[in-house]
C-alpha cells in the first residue's frame, strides 16, 4: 500500500518551497510519505482506491523558513494543516488552500505571512478553526468568510488587517471566538454582531475604530463572556 502519487508530488513541491536549517525534514528525501512516516505527515487508513492519502500535515515548531506552496491545495483529503510557530515562514497564504473542502483546522499562527487573505479561503465548509494570528497579514477581511458555516474559532489578531469589519460576518452561525485585536481596522462596531447566537469572546481592542461606543444591542448577547474593546479609536497598532 502506497501514498497516492499526485499527493507525493504535491509534498515534494511543498518541500522545495521550504528551507529546513535544522534538518527536521531530512526523511522527506527517501521512501514513501505514509509508509516511511515522513515527519509531520499523518495518513488515512487504506482507501477504496487502493492508496493511502495525506490526512494531516503537522509542521508546527520545526524552525522552517521559506514559503507555503500552492500545491498544498492538492492534498484534497487533508483535515489539519498546521504550520504554527515556525516564526520565519514568509509570503502569502496560498488561495489554493480553499480547494481543500475536507479541511477542519487551518493553523498558521506565529510566522511572518503577509499579503491579503484570499476570497477562496472563505469556501471551506468544514473548517472549525482558522488561526493566522501573529503574522503580517494586510488588506481587508473578505466577505466570503460568511461561508465558513462550521467555523468556531476565528483568530486574526496581531496582524495589520485594515478596513471595516464586514457586517455580513455576523451570519457565521457557529462562531465562539472572534479575535481581531491589534490590527488596523476602521469604522465602527457592527451592531449586527449582536445577532451571533454562540459568540462568547469578542476581542477588538487596539484597533483603529473611529468611535468607542458599543452598540446597545450588544447588551442582548446572553452567551458573551468577554468583550475587549479598550483603546478603540486611539489609533493603529504601533
Amino acid at each position: 500500500m502506497l501514498t497516492y502519487p499526485p499527493e507525493v508530488g504535491a509534498l515534494q513541491a511543498i518541500r522545495r518551497k521550504l528551507k529546513d536549517p535544522r534538518k527536521n525534514l531530512r526523511n522527506w528525501r527517501k521512501g514513501d510519505p505514509c509508509v516511511s512516516n515522513w515527519t509531520g505527515v499523518i495518513c488515512t487508513m487504506p482507501q477504496p482506491d487502493g492508496f493511502l492519502h495525506i490526512q494531516e500535515l503537522r509542521m508546527l515548531n520545526l524552525n522552517l523558513t521559506g514559503k507555503l506552496a500552492p500545491e498544498l491545495g492538492q492534498l484534497s483529503n487533508l483535515t489539519e494543516l498546521n504550520f504554527m510557530w515556525n516564526h520565519n515562514i514568509t509570503g502569502s497564504i496560498p488561495k489554493e488552500i480553499g480547494n481543500i473542502k475536507s479541511l477542519k483546522f487551518l493553523l498558521l499562527s506565529g510566522n511572518q505571512l503577509s499579503g491579503p487573505l484570499a476570497d477562496e479561503l472563505g469556501f471551506l465548509p468544514n473548517l472549525l478553526m482558522f488561526q493566522v494570528d501573529l503574522n503580517q497579514i494586510t488588506g481587508s477581511l473578505p466577505k466570503s468568510f460568511v461561508n465558513l458555516i462550521s467555523c468556531r474559532h476565528f483568530h486574526m489578531n496581531n496582524n495589520s488587517i485594515s478596513g471595516q469589519i464586514p457586517s455580513e460576518l455576523s451570519s457565521m452561525p457557529a462562531l465562539i471566538h472572534f479575535l481581531l485585536d491589534n490590527n488596523n481596522l476602521m469604522g465602527n462596531l457592527p451592531p449586527e454582531f449582536s445577532q451571533m447566537p454562540k459568540l462568547r469572546i469578542l476581542q477588538l481592542d487596539n484597533t483603529n475604530f473611529g468611535g468607542t461606543e458599543i452598540p446597545a444591542s450588544y447588551g442582548n448577547m446572553s452567551n458573551l463572556v468577554k468583550l475587549n474593546h479598550l483603546n478603540l479609536g486611539i489609533g493603529a497598532r504601533k
